[in-house]
């Protein structure tokens, strides 16, 4: 396990006009802690299974990976709030950074994308972003498994992007999956749209409408995109994935996008089940909306 042995939990300080000084706690971070602190920084929270499945796996136990959060926690690192979560018979712990957890991960790499307030309180979106960190994990173990590499993953508040002079014209995907061939500069990027509910169709085809314009501009726009964005990987090309929460609304997704007339559509957008995703993420489980046959199910 590569943990380092912390200083002492306190440092008695001198007594001072016969009163005793506060007392400080601290801790050394191991390079898993670091990776924890990093992936937070990405995936914003996290629950324990999670962070034992995919982030700390060198952890024998979950009750071993819990004691070492709670320390995190204690000597102010990270935040917890104990939450209802699907799937889980019971409220559990997600844990997030806290501002001094965001300093520490500036000095590690130097840019930092954070809104305070997702450390004081937990928005109600709180379940869409764990739903989407397990898929962006389960793209990352398919991939290993067929020679690919998910080479990066950037969070929604890095992609965002105001992309013209007008307001309206702003790309806000969940986040970017990019991926391609190890050690290839041949990569695609993937916009995702994670529709954990029903989404309302309006809305559907505004986001379609808006990728298609933003996917046809200039190349330019790309390269301001990429500065704005820094990717580590280059991105030779591009797809929007919206992926169903269920099959109901992997349907109701299909045919909403289906039902834009009089638009030239030449992005090309993606439908697929969150289940099917979750399964068999690199297999022919893709509805490309613009092919002959959008019913057909092809690979990525």
């Amino acid at each position: 396990m590569d943990i380092i042995t912390t200083q002492p939990d306190t440092i008695p300080e001198k007594k001072k006009k016969g009163k005793k000084m506060k007392q400080k706690r601290y801790a050394v971070l191991s390079e898993s802690d670091k990776n924890l602190l990093l992936s937070l920084h990405q995936f914003i929270y996290m629950d324990t299974d999670f962070i034992h499945q995919y982030i700390m796996t060198d952890y024998p136990t979950k009750k071993t990976l819990t004691q070492r959060l709670l320390r995190l926690k204690d000597v102010g690192y990270l935040v917890s709030f104990t939450v209802p979560i699907d799937g889980m018979s019971r409220p559990a712990n997600i844990y997030t950074l806290t501002d001094f957890g965001l300093q520490n991960v500036e000095q590690l790499q130097g840019v930092v994308k954070w809104n305070p307030r997702w450390s004081q309180r937990v928005p109600p979106w709180y379940q869409h972003q764990l739903m989407l960190n397990r898929i962006v994990m389960k793209y990352t173990k398919q991939a290993e498994q067929i020679g690919l590499e998910v080479k990066e993953w950037i969070p929604e508040a890095r992609a965002t992007w105001q992309y013209t002079n007008d307001k309206t014209d702003v790309i806000k995907p969940d986040g970017i999956l990019v991926f391609g061939g190890k050690g290839s500069n041949d990569n695609i990027g993937l916009f995702m749209e994670l529709e954990r509910s029903v989404a309302k169709r309006q809305n559907t085809i505004k986001k379609v409408i808006r990728y298609n314009d933003f996917l046809n501009r200039d190349k330019k726009i790309l390269k301001d995109y990429d500065m704005h964005v820094g990717f580590e990987a280059p991105i030779s090309d591009w797809r929007v994935l919206f992926i169903g929460g269920n099959e109901p609304n992997t349907r109701k997704t299909i045919n909403d996008i289906l039902s834009i007339h009089n638009m030239d559509i030449k992005a090309p957008i993606l439908v697929a089940s969150k289940a099917d995703v979750e399964r068999h993420a690199f297999d022919p489980i893709y509805h490309h909306i613009l092919s002959d046959d959008p019913m057909i199910k092809k690979e990525l």
